[in-house]
């Protein structure tokens, strides 16, 4: 580590489900994810779709990963995630006693445990929350407070979407309506982390802070942002570019373009639409790039982990390969004296 920070997140695709009745093919997989969490040797992991509950998570860490890593555990179990694709911040084990999570408590006092919901053309208020709650991991790192929050944004209407869009009719038309209304509640949940990160910005000048995860907008994301909802999560999250110093940094900026996506999926919505996506995102505040920290994010210091996550991949059959997302990490450096 030295004076460098590497962090990254990466979604491990319903590792909760891979560890039930475990046999030689499951088995295959489990290994592979652990030499390609070992490889790619990141000081912090936020991983989406990791283990329900402490017990699993910490068994994984010791018996898989070697105690190379810990899990970062919340007081009092205290997650308020529902379902078994939990989100886990892992860092290695010189580095646990440095950091904590922030309980969800003090996140929702910042922000809103619910908050009220107008669906397109409903005069009737709905409440809608996070299905899997923010996890804020709090690092202090060469005297620098960082706050990493841990986000999977969560859809619903998928699974049967393909054939829905297909059979046409009222299944289409009701496929869409459940669409706009999942997007809706997903940009609310990103909007929900917006008003956590104003909040810093009220209390400290120069909050260090990073949002990473895996932010889906689902199928047809060009389709229903040109006809029917005209935004996207990301923007929501990013801030309003006229609030400069509010406004957060994508890891990925000056990463190379033919490079800068993390998942190969055919939409069936739009099948012109490039299967290769980025559906995984870190971002920062203006204060881990501007110079008016002891550390900061030099350019070029965003990428996705092709290569590391290739090669491990390269030899294994369809079932063991470790995820259908590609891990993305920055490299945080302790900024040089003048």
């Amino acid at each position: 580590m030295s004076g460098n920070l590497k962090i990254t997140s990466w979604n491990v695709e319903w590792l909760d489900k891979l560890l039930d009745n475990v046999n030689d093919k499951k088995q295959k997989r489990i290994d592979a994810i652990a030499e390609e969490l070992n490889t790619i040797d990141a000081d912090v992991y936020c991983l989406q779709e990791g283990l329900k509950g402490e017990v699993k998570m910490e068994l994984f860490c010791s018996s898989n990963l070697g105690g190379k890593y810990v899990p970062v555990k919340a007081v009092g179990n205290d997650y308020k995630m529902q379902g078994r694709q939990w989100i886990w911040f892992l860092v290695k084990k010189e580095l646990k006693d440095q950091v904590s999570l922030l309980p969800t408590k003090i996140y929702d006092e910042f922000s809103s445990s619910s908050w009220d919901v107008n669906y397109w053309s409903d005069f009737e208020t709905a409440q809608h929350k996070h299905y899997r709650h923010p996890q804020v991991l709090i690092l202090n790192w060469q005297d620098v407070r960082l706050e990493l929050i841990g986000l999977h944004t969560k859809s619903k209407y998928v699974q049967s979407g393909k054939s829905d869009w297909n059979a046409g009719g009222d299944r289409k038309k009701d496929f869409i309506k459940n669409a706009i209304k999942a997007r809706i509640k997903m940009t609310t949940e990103v909007a929900n982390v917006r008003d956590y990160i104003n909040t810093k910005f009220n209390q400290v000048p120069n909050p260090a802070i990073m949002v990473m995860g895996d932010l889906n907008d689902g199928p047809g994301k060009e389709f229903f942002e040109k006809q029917f909802i005209f935004f996207d999560l990301l923007s929501n999250l990013q801030g309003d570019v006229f609030e400069a110093e509010r406004f957060l940094n994508h890891a990925l900026f000056d990463f190379e373009d033919n490079l800068r996506w993390s998942v190969h999926f055919k939409d069936f919505i739009d099948e012109d639409r490039d299967p290769k996506i980025l559906l995984d995102h870190i971002l920062f505040t203006q204060s881990l790039v501007d110079g008016s920290l002891p550390i900061i994010i030099e350019s070029q210091s965003g990428y996705v982990e092709h290569e590391i996550h290739d090669l491990i991949n390269a030899n294994n059959p369809k079932y063991a390969q470790t995820s259908d997302h590609k891990p993305v990490s920055v490299v945080i450096s302790k900024k040089e004296e003048p």
